[in-house]
């Protein structure tokens, strides 16, 4: 049983804290920072994105097919903590969970007004282009990255018995160092990306759901309602780690899976009454 390292720990929220600090007091120049990096990323390296995301794929399904497709992540006498269900739940939940609900139509929609793919948007090319970009980014190669860094944590720390970080996933090459400081290297950045990471999720879809409050109840669009609501969604998330994976994130994840699929429902049924309204008008 693996306890949390102080090492990890503490140069983790030291270097989290300090950015953000940063980017606080100089709001102005890290914007204009980061959207040179981001530019120069998309400009420069979009060819190596794609490849590298591509190559993840091929790679997987090469494991899939081959004969190491039928090595178990865990013991061999070990049977699934969950079941299929709370399984597929817990997947979409925890991998895609708002950011399909939302962008899945949103981005298709922003893509064709135009993208770095095309040469004009709102145009043959560009509805073409960004129903490829949507797929790209919502298909099977975001899967693919969530699987492999999945993969080589559930095996080497459910099979080999070594501890649940990124870690562990270096063993073969460095062995025993891993609990050294490369090995700590490797997971304090493992905290930090990820932690950057699901802010970007979390204020995105934050600010989707000030949105349509606003919409549906009124509710007004400000920074004071949207750290409210950080904070709610924080404290039901801390509560849930707190509470394990069998119980808090399961149960919250098959309320999650229950609640997008009435959604979907509600939303096809408002679709198609409005097509019948808009045909009864019509004829």
């Amino acid at each position: 049983m693996y306890g949390i390292d102080p090492t990890v720990t503490v140069v983790s929220k030291i270097l989290i804290v300090g950015f953000v600090l940063l980017c606080g007091f100089m709001a102005t120049e890290s914007s204009a920072l980061f959207q040179q990096l981001s530019d120069t990323v998309l400009n420069n390296f979009k060819w190596f994105y794609l490849l590298l995301v591509s190559a993840v794929l091929g790679l997987l399904l090469y494991l899939m097919f081959s004969r190491y497709g039928h090595i178990r992540l865990g013991k061999d006498d070990e049977l699934p903590e969950f079941r299929y269900r709370s399984w597929l739940a817990m997947l979409f939940s925890g991998g895609m969970g708002i950011g399909l609900i939302f962008w899945s139509v949103a981005e298709p929609m922003w893509h064709y007004a135009g993208n770095p793919f095309s040469e004009t948007g709102l145009s043959a090319q560009a509805a073409e282009t960004a129903m490829r970009l949507t797929f790209f980014h919502w298909g099977l190669h975001p899967w693919a990255i969530f699987i492999l860094v999945a993969l080589v944590m559930a095996y080497f720390s459910y099979r080999k018995g070594l501890p649940l970080t990124m870690r562990s996933a270096l063993y073969p090459l460095i062995g025993n160092r891993i609990y050294g400081p490369i090995g700590h290297t490797v997971d304090i950045l493992t905290v930090v990306i990820t932690a950057f990471g699901i802010s970007t999720s979390l204020g995105l879809g934050v600010a989707q759901m000030n949105t349509g409050l606003n919409k549906v109840f009124g509710l007004s669009i400000s920074a004071e309602n949207q750290i409210l609501m950080i904070s709610v969604i924080s404290t039901l998330a801390i509560i849930s780690v707190i509470s394990g994976v069998g119980r808090g994130i399961r149960i919250l994840s098959e309320w999650n899976m229950k609640l997008s699929i009435l959604l979907a429902v509600v939303d096809d049924l408002g679709a198609f009454r409005w097509h019948l309204h808009r045909t009864h008008f019509a004829g």
